[in-house]
């Protein structure tokens, strides 16, 4: 027995296929309608830290994309530089150096602009010297008013270029020190002359505790890697920032 087999209707067939296209085509016209009128809205009622397209500024808040925006200008060393002048501060570029697994090249050093580190000649690549003008601008000094009622008048450090392997270790990958890609900060020396420590004051209860943990947090949604005393025993006094390492807040 012959199974049955429908007739064939060419131009049927060749409509609904030119009917399928065109509903494709329409759809993926509205889903581009609804984009841009999504972007377009984004534009007027977000504000630029928190979209990824708009330009990295200095005097921004730190917002949803600052880091991601921070890591991406850093990769750019002459609009990292840019970045830098246009929020006004002023640095000076650091000679270049290479010595086995350690390098310094693109590095400046702060003249102004900031409260200034102690001590002042910190070499930090671009992309570590921008994470670190955002954050003191727009998280420590923010902290600073809100929590103890003052600004910082300097930012107390251990230092930025090192010429070590992890945890001064033999063996193993090289710091981001090693690179001048971190800072190590200790302390925040205060308007009314007092230095807020975090050997001291990390576990105070006060506002100055409270201040550290502020600036602990907010350093988290600037640089790629911030260490703090709760991650462990070596930094019990201090805070590791860097711009090169894995993602890490602890």
């Amino acid at each position: 027995m012959v199974g049955y087999r429908a007739p064939r209707h060419p131009q049927v067939e060749h409509l609904a296929r030119r009917q399928t296209l065109a509903a494709r085509l329409v759809g993926l016209l509205i889903l581009w309608i609804l984009l841009v009128a999504l972007v377009l809205v984004a534009e007027r009622a977000i504000p630029d830290e928190h979209l990824p397209w708009k330009p990295l500024s200095v005097i921004d808040p730190v917002g949803a994309a600052t880091k991601a925006k921070a890591a991406r200008t850093g990769q750019d060393v002459a609009a990292c530089r840019a970045v830098l002048a246009k929020g006004g501060l002023a640095y000076q570029i650091a000679p270049e150096t290479e010595d086995g697994f350690c390098s310094v090249k693109d590095a400046i050093q702060f003249t102004g602009g900031m409260a200034p580190l102690a001590p002042t000649d910190a070499v930090m690549t671009c992309k570590q010297a921008l994470a670190v003008a955002i954050w003191e601008r727009q998280v420590v000094q923010t902290a600073a008013f809100e929590t103890l009622g003052q600004a910082v008048v300097a930012v107390e450090h251990f230092g930025s270029f090192s010429c070590r392997r992890i945890y001064n270790q033999q063996a193993g990958p090289p710091s981001e020190h090693a690179s001048a890609n971190a800072l190590d900060v200790s302390g925040f020396r205060l308007a009314d002359g007092q230095v807020v420590r975090l050997k001291d004051h990390w576990d105070d209860p006060g506002p100055k505790g409270v201040f550290l943990r502020q600036v602990r947090d907010g350093a988290c949604k600037v640089f790629l890697t911030t260490l703090s005393p709760d991650y462990n025993d070596a930094h019990l006094d201090h805070f590791h920032l860097d711009m090169g390492g894995r993602p890490l807040c602890a």
